[in-house]
Protein backbone atom coordinates (compact mmCIF):
# COMPACT_ATOMS: atom_id res chain seq x y z
CA UNK A 1 0.00 0.00 0.00
CA UNK A 2 1.41 3.79 -0.68
CA UNK A 3 2.27 5.60 2.22
CA UNK A 4 0.22 8.73 3.30
CA UNK A 5 3.47 10.52 2.22
CA UNK A 6 3.42 9.35 -1.20
CA UNK A 7 -0.20 9.90 -2.00
CA UNK A 8 0.67 13.67 -0.58
CA UNK A 9 2.92 13.63 -3.12
CA UNK A 10 1.10 12.92 -5.85
CA UNK A 11 -1.53 15.08 -5.35
CA UNK A 12 1.28 17.88 -5.23
CA UNK A 13 2.21 16.82 -8.30
CA UNK A 14 -0.99 16.73 -9.52
CA UNK A 15 -2.15 20.08 -8.95
CA UNK A 16 1.71 21.47 -10.07
CA UNK A 17 0.76 19.87 -13.02
CA UNK A 18 -2.50 21.41 -13.66
CA UNK A 19 -2.01 24.70 -12.72
CA UNK A 20 0.56 25.01 -15.38
CA UNK A 21 -1.34 23.20 -17.47
CA UNK A 22 -4.02 26.42 -17.03
CA UNK A 23 -1.41 28.85 -17.17
CA UNK A 24 -1.08 27.89 -20.46
CA UNK A 25 -4.69 27.91 -21.46
CA UNK A 26 -4.24 24.45 -21.84
CA UNK A 27 -6.69 22.82 -19.85
CA UNK A 28 -10.00 24.15 -17.90
CA UNK A 29 -12.52 21.64 -16.56
CA UNK A 30 -12.34 19.13 -13.37
CA UNK A 31 -10.03 16.20 -12.53
CA UNK A 32 -10.69 12.98 -10.16
CA UNK A 33 -7.98 10.93 -9.28
CA UNK A 34 -8.68 7.72 -7.16
CA UNK A 35 -6.83 4.42 -6.51
CA UNK A 36 -8.42 1.37 -4.78
CA UNK A 37 -11.45 3.00 -4.34
CA UNK A 38 -9.88 6.07 -2.14
CA UNK A 39 -10.27 9.45 -3.77
CA UNK A 40 -7.11 10.95 -3.88
CA UNK A 41 -7.90 14.08 -6.38
CA UNK A 42 -11.14 15.89 -7.05
CA UNK A 43 -10.93 19.46 -8.16
CA UNK A 44 -12.07 22.06 -10.53
CA UNK A 45 -9.86 23.80 -12.82
CA UNK A 46 -9.89 27.32 -14.36
CA UNK A 47 -13.51 28.13 -15.52
CA UNK A 48 -16.96 26.64 -16.34
CA UNK A 49 -18.21 29.88 -18.07
CA UNK A 50 -15.80 32.33 -18.71
CA UNK A 51 -18.33 35.46 -19.62
CA UNK A 52 -19.20 34.82 -15.94
CA UNK A 53 -16.41 33.84 -14.29
CA UNK A 54 -17.99 30.82 -12.65
CA UNK A 55 -14.76 28.55 -11.81
CA UNK A 56 -14.94 25.15 -12.32
CA UNK A 57 -15.38 22.78 -9.44
CA UNK A 58 -16.04 19.06 -8.80
CA UNK A 59 -19.40 19.11 -9.16
CA UNK A 60 -19.55 20.51 -12.50
CA UNK A 61 -21.33 19.42 -15.39
CA UNK A 62 -20.37 19.19 -18.67
CA UNK A 63 -22.06 18.26 -21.91
CA UNK A 64 -19.45 15.69 -23.17
CA UNK A 65 -21.57 14.76 -26.34
CA UNK A 66 -19.50 11.79 -28.02
CA UNK A 67 -15.97 11.95 -26.37
CA UNK A 68 -17.02 9.25 -24.12
CA UNK A 69 -18.68 6.89 -26.58
CA UNK A 70 -15.73 4.90 -27.03
CA UNK A 71 -14.51 4.05 -23.10
CA UNK A 72 -18.38 3.08 -22.75
CA UNK A 73 -17.98 0.43 -25.60
CA UNK A 74 -14.47 -0.62 -24.01
CA UNK A 75 -16.51 -0.84 -21.15
CA UNK A 76 -19.36 -2.68 -22.31
CA UNK A 77 -16.96 -5.37 -24.19
CA UNK A 78 -14.67 -5.79 -20.79
CA UNK A 79 -18.02 -6.58 -18.84
CA UNK A 80 -19.56 -8.84 -21.87
CA UNK A 81 -15.85 -10.39 -21.70
CA UNK A 82 -15.66 -11.61 -17.79
CA UNK A 83 -19.71 -12.95 -18.89
CA UNK A 84 -21.44 -9.73 -17.26
CA UNK A 85 -23.63 -8.92 -19.61
CA UNK A 86 -23.81 -9.89 -23.78
CA UNK A 87 -24.44 -7.00 -25.88
CA UNK A 88 -27.34 -8.97 -27.43
CA UNK A 89 -29.25 -8.59 -23.67
CA UNK A 90 -31.93 -5.71 -23.14
CA UNK A 91 -31.52 -2.48 -21.86
CA UNK A 92 -33.75 -3.75 -19.20
CA UNK A 93 -31.52 -5.66 -17.60
CA UNK A 94 -29.19 -3.44 -16.83
CA UNK A 95 -31.96 -0.67 -16.54
CA UNK A 96 -35.03 -2.04 -14.69
CA UNK A 97 -36.50 1.35 -14.64
CA UNK A 98 -36.62 2.36 -18.58
CA UNK A 99 -39.94 2.74 -19.99
CA UNK A 100 -41.81 0.13 -21.42
CA UNK A 101 -41.03 1.18 -25.16
CA UNK A 102 -37.19 0.50 -25.01
CA UNK A 103 -37.81 -2.81 -23.92
CA UNK A 104 -36.78 -4.82 -27.17
CA UNK A 105 -33.93 -2.57 -27.24
CA UNK A 106 -30.41 -4.13 -26.63
CA UNK A 107 -27.20 -2.97 -25.89
CA UNK A 108 -26.03 -3.78 -28.84
CA UNK A 109 -28.68 -1.10 -30.55
CA UNK A 110 -27.13 1.76 -28.27
CA UNK A 111 -23.68 0.79 -29.37
CA UNK A 112 -24.80 1.08 -33.01
CA UNK A 113 -27.16 3.80 -32.76
CA UNK A 114 -29.54 1.63 -34.21
CA UNK A 115 -32.16 2.24 -30.84
CA UNK A 116 -34.32 4.15 -31.84
CA UNK A 117 -34.13 6.18 -28.35
CA UNK A 118 -34.35 10.22 -29.54
CA UNK A 119 -31.20 12.26 -28.59
CA UNK A 120 -31.26 14.26 -25.39
CA UNK A 121 -30.22 16.95 -27.13
CA UNK A 122 -33.21 16.47 -29.98
CA UNK A 123 -35.93 17.24 -26.74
Amino acid sequence: MASMNSNSDLVSNVDIYMQALVALDQFSGSILIAHKGDMLVSKGYSLANREHGVPNTPQTKFRLGSVTKQFTAMAILILQNQSKLQVQDPISRVLPDCPGAWERVTIHHLLNHTSGIPEHTDR
